[in-house]
């Protein structure tokens, strides 16, 4: 641990944490942010490259010894951690991680490849998921339930913004990540090594979700929270599987959506 206390609001090695709440590290940098206690533990625990941890001085005392790692730890006046990161800093703990390399992972084979020979598999894409907090929520599940990644496309959240790392509670950090602007051709290269693509999306020829005959290798599809999958997404899709609810309601939201059949996929690798 590499201890450095900080009065000065103005330097630079807080920049990655100044005004935060309007602010948030773009998705084509490296770095992320985790906030709160347990968010942070979780990414010392991991394996991703930390710049740095943040501390307000009410916080430094408690947290210290979890810090088993020789990280730069940045240690501020109460005062100070609010007016810099922009709310009320109640929680008192931050971290600035960087992304792995996967994610920015620019062929097809450096992004799928390290999936494409395995017996079992269940890829989860989410190409037009645009609202953090169902991506968050989706990642937690999908780590729940033993998913072995995720595809994320340009249109959808970013799964490593400070509120999608928060609703995951870090989960992102265990969760194989890549975002890809050729998902199309990401889909063909994975059925040319035996996926099958299923659109979680309600139509006339969808199969209800209990009645599957599920595939060894698959990528669950789940679309964007108010239009749902784009077409040209659908047709790449080999089969349409759905949840049959009640007809007082006419769909679930996203992420429970995807609890739901994360927990079925999960069920079902007992008996492949």
């Amino acid at each position: 641990m590499q201890i450095q206390r900080i009065d000065d609001e103005q330097h630079p090695l807080l920049d990655p944490y100044r005004d935060l709440r309007s602010t948030n590290a773009p998705r084509w940098s490296q770095g992320f942010i985790a906030e709160g206690k347990l968010v942070v533990e979780r990414l010392l625990e991991s394996t991703l490259e930390i710049n740095s941890i943040l501390l307000s001085e009410k916080r430094f005392d408690s947290f210290r010894s979890r810090i088993k790692r020789s990280v730069p730890v940045l240690v501020v006046p109460d005062e100070l951690a609010s007016t810099l990161v922009g709310f009320d800093f109640h929680a008192g703990v931050i971290a600035s991680g960087q992304r792995p390399e996967q994610f920015f992972a620019s062929s097809v084979e450096s992004r799928l490849g390290r999936w494409i020979h395995s017996e079992r598999c269940t890829l989860v894409a989410c190409p037009n998921t645009t609202l953090p907090d169902n991506l968050g929520s989706i990642i937690r599940s999908a780590a729940a339930f033993a998913m072995d990644g995720l595809l994320v496309t340009p249109q959808s959240a970013d799964p490593y913004s400070r509120r999608c790392v928060r609703v995951s509670m870090g989960n992102i950090y265990q969760m194989p990540t890549a975002e890809t602007a050729e998902l199309l051709a990401d889909f063909a290269y994975l059925q040319s090594y035996g996926f099958e693509i299923l659109a979680c999306h309600q139509n006339e020829a969808s199969i209800p979700i209990r009645k599957l005959n599920w595939p060894a290798k698959v990528v669950l599809v789940f679309g964007n929270e108010a239009s749902g999958i784009p077409i040209e997404i659908q047709k790449s899709c080999d089969r349409n599987i759905q949840i049959p609810i009640s007809f007082n309601v006419d769909s679930l939201n996203v992420s429970t959506a995807a609890a739901i059949i994360f927990n079925e996929r999960y069920q079902s690798l007992a008996d492949l």
